[in-house]
């Protein structure tokens, strides 16, 4: 029996369940749905190569994982793995959006607007950190300007809910 069916069944259920227990207006479950956060940015570019080099070096240098699940596509830029197990994102962008200290190269449009609307593919972020704290991402922030001094932080809003 192939039990990766069960891991997409489980996320169609919560999806479902997110989307029947949501008021009527969508501007309010929307907001329910959302959670503030702040992002160290560690660098902005069009040139990937640029970004993973970079992405390396801070790794090296201060000791946080760089580690992407994307793979770049020079026409779609970081997009899940064709072959990704998920058919429904195989191919296209899948944001990061919960509280790790992990080096990963995103699309800047996502961090930009908050919304899984816009697609242009050419220009990316370095993202070391998501944090739930501003103290925590000031703590990561102080270490990543050690070897990018225009590294920042970015509070925003994510939605936390179902993307599929």
């Amino acid at each position: 029996m192939n039990y990766f069916f069960l891991p997409a069944l489980f996320f169609s259920f919560e999806c479902v369940a997110q989307k029947n227990n949501s008021k009527n207006d969508f501007s309010d479950s929307f907001e329910e749905l959302t959670a503030q956060r702040y992002i160290v940015i560690a660098g902005t570019s069009a040139d990937f190569h640029a970004l993973d080099n970079l992405s390396k070096e801070i790794s090296k240098k201060t000791g946080i994982e760089y580690s992407n699940n994307l793979v770049y596509d020079s026409k779609r830029g970081m997009i899940a793995p064709d072959s990704s197990d998920d058919e429904i994102y195989a191919g296209s962008y899948f944001p990061r959006r919960y509280s790790t200290s992990l080096i990963s190269i995103e699309m800047m449009w996502y961090y930009s607007t908050g919304n899984m609307k816009n697609t242009d593919t050419t220009k990316m972020i370095i993202v070391t950190g998501i944090f739930d704290s501003k103290k925590s991402a000031l703590l990561q922030l102080k270490s990543v300007q050690e070897v990018v001094p225009t590294a920042y932080i970015k509070k925003m809003k994510l939605y936390m809910g179902c993307l599929h």
